[in-house]
């Protein structure tokens, strides 16, 4: 007795982790689909704007599209865009000094006109603003009660500001207050200024004579009208108008829309709904949730039926019990009312568990993703409260009823005071078999969705990138905070060798002296995020674009690069026209790697002449998962058009062991303070590390996996066991005849261990008729190719198989072992 307590135990906790999860993924599923923008006016949807190519639908639609469609739209319909800024300097002409740092957007088209934020006071920013390049702004009423002490007081108010760190730029004219609760259509909380995009060359100095604002408050102040493509743009629609009806209006307002407006390979106007920075991840983020959803929810009717199982075992357990308590004058009525009062207590119980499990869900979920994805963007708490609120009692209301009621049913209708029968009926059997088949399913299912990923996440962590083969160390080094942007050097360049090149000398003495036998070098990082455009190389009649980058002798051997063939740069004279390459760019431009040693090649920005020394292996910086990347590395002591040390790119090999990592910064930084007083170092990391970071997604996916395929183990396992129990517990008096008529306990073992393995084989199979699809299901979601029937997969299934075989084995057992005089008493 004391075991199916703790296996009850068991199984309520299974039972509220699978409707925390549920009632999460449903919660979250809502909150992609319905996700409003704060401080909007209701009645209204929020779509992103998009135009149709031949390769799919894209969302990066520039500001002069927007402007050409304000006259086509229909009624109610209204598109903008907006471009965030870093934050503005702003002041009232009558304050001197800095004055208020504020957040600003740059708007196009009809931005606040689509969201229609409510107004305090004035008016908001039209499209003529735009056209007109008009000196005006919106601003939020905490700013208007900073400088003009009330929102009404601000319109038609002078407000001076400029890019923050520069000088004021012009002066314009506040048309309107919005209320407080509206920050734009991207959430940034302080945003607290709004002014038309034409205006941002005049903000930042930029001189333009193709747009000149009318307004005499503008002093004749000259503009310039541009166009922006990225910020992902936002339509309004009326809450009536119909997905289908919104799609004849699109169309008709890209047919009256003029041919010089259109992009090339435009072919339409597309939306997705609702709103979202990233519709793309915003999709693949719901379908993600919808396959988490079904599996929860699958997961949750397997749960309810091993509790329902649990508790009619413990009724046929105790039916002695219900046959003395019938005997000393308990009715029917007392018996149910007892019932439905325990099941109350119970259902109260996992409510409670259910929340708290369903916040700490939450909280895994945001240490899983992250404050900085597309997910974590639209699950604001608040949000997700409000959709959990209903779900969970509802969820919870269906589980209990669905549990209890069969056992009401079951107490009314079964002669408690008597016997039961010596087998149970067909359709008893087929039920138990039916779920069986469906738990083991479901287990075989995630093991394999987990095997997978973790198998894809080993890869990924062992991926050759073409270089950090052999342990190393990655120092970066940055500007210092509040510093300017620009890199200053303070050495004495009597030689013909460049500052950054005096530098990158005197950091290796000191890493020499620091540590003896270190070697530092600088080049490329993967990972280090500062991958530069692509230029033009030309060799011949071959073209191909790669990345420039700079790197210094020794880089080889600290990165662990493979040398495929020539040399590595010159360490005593630098050779400003000597580069090396990478074997796709060998290739490329000259047909083989080999070949390609002491050729010349050109490239177009600036345009030079230069000569290939060396060929190295391919290099993945992006990090695993991505294609090689195609660069073209000069010697970083000849002087790149950019400052290459910021960042992770300084390399020290043989790697630093912690202890000594205080004692390497503080030489480094000695070095930096004298030479480039600007710069310091921020982290110092072994190249194991580097490559774990660029591997967590991958790690966090398959941690997300394995817990889920636990998860489904744990529902499966218990499941058997809990099956087991009740049919040898329905069947015990017919084992105890076969056994008193000559049955041996080895048949006995066998009959009970061979069917539930039958049994676990049927899952099994049916899992494997679904593991293609599931691959490519696995693939949408993760980008990772897996094979369906790869070894990974046999693995998988062959343990969980083994786990059906652990958890059978001990029952049956049990049962060959009972004495026939201990159950035939009963007869």
């Amino acid at each position: 007795m004391r075991n199916n307590a703790w296996m009850q135990i068991g199984a309520y906790a299974l039972l509220a982790l699978a409707i925390a999860a549920s009632a999460l993924a449903f919660a979250c599923l809502r909150v992609l689909d319905t996700a409003s923008i704060p401080g909007t006016a209701p009645g209204y949807r929020y779509y992103t704007l998009g135009v149709m190519r031949s390769t799919g639908p894209s969302f990066a639609i520039s500001s002069a599209t927007l402007q050409a469609l304000q006259g086509n739209w229909a009624d109610g319909l209204r598109a903008g865009m907006a471009m965030s800024d870093q934050g503005f300097q702003v002041r009232t002409p009558a304050q001197s000094g800095m004055g208020h740092v504020a957040r600003g957007e740059l708007v196009s088209g009809a931005y606040l006109e689509a969201l229609r934020p409510k107004l305090r006071a004035g008016r908001l920013l039209e499209p003529v603003d735009m056209n007109a390049c008009l000196p005006v702004a919106v601003i939020s009423s905490a700013l208007a009660r900073a400088l003009y002490d009330s929102p009404a007081a601000a319109v038609g108010r002078s407000l001076m500001l400029a890019s923050k760190g520069m000088p004021p730029g012009m002066v314009v004219r506040v048309v309107g207050v919005l209320a407080a609760g509206f920050h734009g259509a991207y959430g940034v909380r302080d945003t607290e200024i709004w002014l038309p995009m034409s205006l941002a060359p005049a903000i930042n100095h930029m001189p333009s004579t193709a747009c000149t604002a009318k307004s005499a408050h503008a002093g004749g102040t000259t503009f310039s009208t541009f166009s922006v493509i990225g910020p992902p743009a936002v339509l309004s629609a009326p809450a009536e108008v119909a997905p289908a009806q919104l799609t004849t209006l699109l169309g008709n307002a890209w047919q009256h829309l003029p041919a010089a407006a259109r992009g090339k390979d435009q072919q339409g106007l597309v939306v997705s709904a609702p709103f979202s920075l990233s519709p793309q991840a915003r999709l693949q983020n719901a379908r993600r949730t919808t396959l988490y959803l079904a599996l929860s929810l699958a997961a949750l009717v397997l749960a309810t039926i091993n509790v329902f199982t649990l508790r009619w075992l413990a009724l046929v357990r105790r039916r002695h019990v219900l046959q003395l308590e019938r005997v000393l004058g308990a009715t029917r009525a007392f018996l149910r009312r007892r019932y439905v009062l325990r099941t109350a207590a119970l259902a109260l119980a996992l409510l409670l568990a259910s929340a708290a499990l369903s916040a700490l869900d939450y909280w895994a979920l945001h240490a899983l993703t992250g404050h900085d994805s597309a997910l974590w963007a639209s699950l604001s708490l608040p949000a997700l409260a409000g959709e959990l609120a209903w779900v969970l009692p509802l969820l919870l209301l269906i589980v209990v009823l669905a549990e209890a009621l069969p056992l009401l049913v079951l107490l009314q209708r079964e002669r408690i005071d008597g016997g039961s029968r010596v087998a149970l009926s067909r359709a008893d059997r087929g039920i138990g078999i039916g779920v069986l088949v469906a738990e083991v399913l479901l287990a075989a299912v995630m093991s394999c969705a987990a095997a997978w990923a973790l198998h894809y996440a080993w890869q990924q962590r062992h991926a050759d990138l073409g270089m950090l083969r052999a342990p190393a160390s990655v120092v970066a080094i940055a500007r210092k905070p509040g510093g300017p942007d620009t890199v200053s050097f303070t050495v004495n360049q009597s030689s013909a060798e460049t500052a950054q090149g005096l530098l990158l000398r005197a950091l290796r003495a000191a890493l020499t002296s620091a540590l003896p036998g270190h070697e530092l070098a600088l080049g490329p990082v993967p990972g280090n995020g500062l991958m530069t455009s692509p230029d033009s190389y030309t060799a011949g009649r071959r073209a191909t674009s790669a990345m420039s980058m700079s790197a210094s002798p020794q880089w080889l051997y600290a990165a662990s690069a493979a040398l495929l063939a020539g040399n590595d740069f010159n360490a005593a004279h630098p050779d400003p026209k000597a580069v090396l390459i990478d074997a796709r760019t060998a290739r490329a431009l000259f047909g083989s790697v080999r070949g390609a040693v002491g050729q010349t090649l050109r490239s177009g920005m600036p345009p030079s002449t230069l000569r290939v020394i060396g060929v190295v292996a391919p290099l993945y910086l992006q990090g695993p998962g991505h294609d090689a990347e195609q660069v073209v590395i000069d010697d970083a002591r000849t002087g790149a058009p950019y400052f290459p040390m910021i960042g992770g790119r300084l390399l020290i090999r043989p790697r630093i062991e912690a202890a000594q990592q205080a004692r390497v910064r503080a030489a480094l930084d000695a070095v930096l303070q004298r030479q480039a007083p600007t710069l310091q170092v921020t982290r110092i990391e072994s190249s194991q590390r580097l490559l774990a970071r660029l591997t967590r997604p991958q790690t966090r996916q398959a941690q997300v996996f394995l817990a889920i395929a636990l998860f489904a183990w744990a529902i499966a396992l218990s499941g058997v066991a809990a099956h087991l129990r009740l049919y040898l517990a329905m069947r015990r008096r017919l084992a105890a005849i076969r056994s008193a008529l000559g049955a041996g306990p080895r048949r006995l073992y066998g009959e009970v261990l061979g069917g539930t393995l039958v049994l676990a084989l049927a899952g099994i199979v049916l899992s494997l008729l679904v593991a293609p699809w599931l691959a490519q299901q696995f693939a949408l979601l993760s980008g990772a190719q897996v094979a369906a029937f790869g070894v990974a997969t046999w693995i998988a299934l062959a343990v969980l198989l083994l786990a059906v075989f652990t958890v059978a084995h001990f029952p049956a057992r049990r049962a060959a072992r009972a004495e026939p005089a201990e159950s035939l008493h009963e007869l």
